[in-house]
């Protein structure tokens, strides 16, 4: 376990930072090639969601699609070539899950799992984390191509109702997911133009979002969602650019009892060279630059997670129902280049306090041997 204090200016206030990081795992198995050996773990750090109701200690994650690799590093990883463009699955019946979890002091484990929900069709049929149609082509191990799945889901992000409902955001589609509280699907909302892609979906699929999000660069698309405190706006953004060489996102509100669009601003990010642990052994361009989370504090302000790898950021910005369409002004929170040995990839953020954060990172389930890290963060 580390203990570590900076600190850390942001403008008119001085915080001291100090973070706790443990290792969280939870074995998936072995998978065997001719040439290599996986040894995977659960990656359940696409995401973090604490509800203000809930005690201090209890909080919610997600898993993504389940363990995959680009073509172009099968044969680092897997030790042959599989493919030229795709992704292979080596456990393509792995179900994109979401952890209730309840923060541990023992030296064993950061965390206790209190329930795992795994996503569901309307039938009863468990989802899968395997392509939608018009993304990625999907290989399993043995190098067979796999159908596209239309009950196929990347799950990257979550919020949770008080009545214990589920929003999620999907990077395939892009789209947002809703879903009861045993995880059954019951809503698909998807970009104009997309719903016809889906056919034989087992749940309802609404075309009710901006079709331009069908432009969205491949594996680029939501992998943040925020839900207002009076749990009536869902917030939502691309995780790139449409451009890699731009910098400029739209941040969407949508009206949950409408199910309409009913708001979009303008967030820029920062240019790459001011992440100077990701800049320290290779210059980084601008579509490395990615949001990866945001958590709403009030009706109309966001905590905002932007990054790279091994630098992440934290903005909080301000929404002004008059300043629709122009760009939101950053605030700086948060900088880990400024916190020493810092945790990389970091995807989930839930606020436990206003001076308390739980942050944690995606391990893309062990593939390359990373462990997911537990991080508590104390903002003074």
């Amino acid at each position: 376990m580390k203990k570590l204090a900076l600190f850390i200016c942001v403008p008119s206030i001085v915080m001291a930072n100090t973070y706790n990081s443990s290792f969280f795992n939870e074995e998936l198995g072995s998978i065997a090639t001719s040439e290599k050996r996986l040894t995977l773990s659960v990656g359940i750090g696409s995401s973090a969601f604490h509800r203000p109701n809930d005690p201090a200690d209890i909080f919610y994650t997600v898993t993504d699609r389940g363990p995959n690799i680009d073509c172009g590093d099968s044969l680092k990883i897997l030790g042959s070539s599989y493919c030229s463009k795709g992704k292979v699955f080596p456990i393509p019946d792995f179900t994109p899950t979401i952890y209730r979890l309840k923060l541990s002091e023992n030296n064993h484990s950061p965390a206790q799992i209190l329930e795992k929900i795994p996503l569901k069709t309307q039938s009863g049929k468990m989802a899968s984390g395997i392509s939608n149609p018009n993304t990625e082509t999907a290989y399993d191990i043995k190098k067979n191509i796999l159908n596209d799945d239309v009950n196929g889901f990347d799950t990257e992000a979550l919020v949770v109702t008080q009545t214990g409902e589920f929003y999620l955001a999907d990077e395939y589609g892009p789209s947002i997911i809703y879903a009861d509280k045993n995880g059954t699907i019951k809503n698909r909302f998807v970009p104009k133009g997309v719903k016809s892609e889906l056919n034989g979906a087992d749940y309802t699929v609404t075309e009710n979002l901006p079709s331009e999000l069908r432009n969205r660069q491949l594996n680029r698309g939501f992998e943040s969602i925020a839900l207002s405190k009076d749990e009536k706006t869902l917030f939502f953004m691309l995780q790139s650019p449409y451009d890699s060489e731009k910098r400029m996102i739209t941040l969407y509100s949508m009206d949950i009892p409408s199910q309409t669009i009913n708001g979009q601003w303008l967030y820029e990010l920062d240019t790459p060279e001011t992440f100077l642990k990701d800049n320290a052994k290779k210059p980084r361009i601008q579509n490395d630059v990615k949001i990866s989370e945001m958590v709403a504090t009030s009706e109309d302000e966001l905590i905002i997670l932007e990054r790279i790898s091994k630098t992440t950021k934290f903005y909080k910005i301000k929404l002004d129902p008059n300043a629709m369409e122009k760009a939101v002004n950053k605030e700086l929170v948060v900088n880990t280049d400024n916190l020493a040995d810092f945790p990389s990839k970091i995807e989930g953020l839930a606020i436990i306090s206003p001076t308390e954060w739980l942050l944690i990172n995606d391990n893309d389930f062990g593939i390359e041997g990373d462990k997911t890290q537990i991080i508590r963060l104390s903002l003074k």
